[in-house]
């Protein structure tokens, strides 16, 4: 009898081994699955951080290029200040000198005026006008 019971035990035993070597199964065959939609989201991650990481770069470049335009452009600005600045004081200059020049026609134009009216009193005598 003890026979008996020492064998139902090693069947029932391997029974419950099988029991479980099915669940392992079917836990390994779950497993399995969550690893490939993990390795399938793990690519799709990698995918959109390079694509990003490329979008990163390119805007990093324009950024680069939009700081040297400023750059460039900044240089331009005060070279064109400097320019109207030059501009602006030969203007002053000039204007300075029309106007000394217009004084000394203006100046000019008076003594020539008087020199007239006495050459015209000397001609048309006293008395006449």
């Amino acid at each position: 009898m003890a026979k008996a019971m020492g064998g139902d035990l090693m069947i029932q035993m391997l029974q419950e081994f099988r029991e479980m070597q099915e669940e392992s199964k079917e836990q390994y065959a779950r497993t399995q699955k969550a690893l490939r939609v993990l390795r399938m989201k793990c690519r799709v991650v990698y995918r959109r951080t390079r694509v990003f990481a490329d979008q990163v770069r390119a805007f990093s470049q324009e950024v680069d290029g939009f700081r040297d335009n400023m750059g460039e452009f900044a240089t331009h600005v005060s070279a064109l200040a400097k320019e109207v600045d030059g501009v602006k004081r030969v203007q002053t200059k000039m204007f300075g000198q029309m106007g000394r020049m217009l004084n000394h026609l203006a100046d000019a134009q008076s003594t020539d005026r008087k020199r007239i009216d006495v050459l015209e009193e000397r001609m048309d005598g006293p008395g006449e006008n």
